[in-house]
């Protein structure tokens, strides 16, 4: 009986640490991750773009690349078709790309070409990522149309309201895909071109009190969240951390450990885990909107943005880059996500209490006034953030995908 109850215990340990819960001794329900990912198949049809409208842009292609870290546990082909289905509404058998926005955030979806690339083979794939990489980069026969601060930093967005305006967003949408497109096609520039755009906006936006990053930074100094002598935005808005974090520790698994900027990148992510340690809210686990100030009033537990860290921590302890106490973090931020994945209308999750898209605010109060929302739901506006955060958090977190109970050492009466 000793040993009935100790190995019960320790699979249903391990089982709700992977959030699979059971009703019956025959069969084990999906993981989360896998429940999210097939809910969103079945909801969006014929693509994610059925969500948001977007096009070829961030807000697809982060679901998309969430979608992406959940196959590559299961191999379900549906999700690589489903993927696959998306691009090739976009991509032309040349390699061009109907629909290229000249905004960071639509720089993202080059991770999703290189995917495709190398789970398929297909050129059009590789082609496609070079035409990624020229829009922004430039070529030889075509310069960058992007604008850039006079001391290097791209515009977030090539309008009046962005002008000169650097955003710690910017970083996950664009980086990560340059330093991967460089490692695979030998094109060191192309990684040296990212490296600099990170260690130059973490010098404008990184908090060295509070090891975190301000959500943006205006080098004219004019907007009127800027602070008028750092020209920082005034508060640390945790989806921009976020960002942040999965941008460094996604550079840091393919940049190799030989290049000479491999050890500021480091420095830079082992700081930022601390400051999101700090920032953790021991009473559930979760991140809050406004990221170092859980405790204080109107502020709310952010899913997304919750996520983001769990996978930044969790795949930092895989890579050996922090030591293995932040997985403790991670588990009790995952742990403390679930109670915000209701069950929708559908029968398939619901994630709720997600900030909007937002810019740079004024101040706290304009922050958490943004009031939470969930995906889905019946508003006419939807956001794509909330799945993202929990895909990528489901997708270091759970291990169990393929496990019945046949599987675990349970006693059965």
């Amino acid at each position: 009986m000793l040993r009935k109850a100790f190995i019960t215990g320790i699979a249903s340990l391990l089982l709700s640490s992977a959030c699979i819960n059971f009703s019956s001794a025959t069969a084990i329900p999906k993981p989360v991750g896998t429940q999210v990912a097939d809910a969103i198949i079945a909801r969006y049809q014929p693509t994610i773009d059925v969500l948001t409208h977007h096009g070829w842009d961030h807000s697809n292609s982060i679901v998309l690349h969430g979608i992406e870290k959940i196959y590559l546990h299961n191999k379900n082909a549906q999700y690589l078709d489903y993927i696959k289905n998306y691009a090739d509404d976009y991509i032309n058998a040349d390699g061009s790309i109907n629909g290229l926005l000249t905004t960071l955030d639509g720089m993202h979806p080059g991770v999703v070409c290189l995917f495709l690339y190398q789970q398929t083979g297909e050129d059009k794939y590789r082609l496609a990522a070079q035409t990624m990489r020229n829009h922004l980069l430039g070529s030889d026969t075509k310069p960058s149309t992007f604008n850039k601060t006079p001391d290097g930093g791209y515009w977030h967005k090539n309008d009046a309201k962005y002008k000169n305006v650097v955003s710690v967003d910017g970083l996950y949408m664009k980086d990560p895909f340059l330093v991967r497109y460089g490692v695979m096609f030998n094109e060191p520039n192309t990684i040296n071109a990212a490296l600099e755009q990170v260690l130059l906006v973490a010098q404008r936006s990184f908090n060295i009190r509070t090891n975190l990053a301000f959500h943006a930074w205006s080098y004219d100094k004019s907007p009127v969240w800027a602070d008028p002598i750092t020209g920082q935005a005034n508060q640390h808005w945790s989806r921009a951390s976020g960002w942040f974090a999965m941008a460094l520790v996604d550079i840091l698994e393919h940049l190799p450990k030989d290049h000479t900027d491999y050890s500021k990148i480091t420095y830079l992510y082992q700081r930022l885990a601390q400051g999101i340690k700090a920032a953790q809210n021991p009473a559930n686990g979760l991140w809050y909107q406004v990221l170092d100030a859980y405790n204080q009033p109107d502020n709310y537990p952010e899913i997304s943005s919750s996520g983001m860290m769990v996978y930044a921590l969790q795949k930092g302890v895989a890579l050996k880059l922090l030591p293995s106490e932040y997985s403790l973090l991670a588990k009790r931020g995952w742990q403390g996500m679930q109670t915000y994945i209701k069950t929708y209308a559908d029968g398939g999750p619901q994630i709720t209490s997600v900030a909007p898209g937002m810019s740079s605010q004024t101040g706290y109060q304009a922050y958490v006034d943004i009031k939470p929302i969930s995906v889905p739901s019946t508003e006419p506006i939807q956001y794509s953030h909330g799945y993202i955060g929990v895909l990528m958090a489901a997708s270091v977190m759970e291990t169990f995908e393929h496990y019945t109970l046949q599987h675990l050492p349970i006693l059965i009466d």
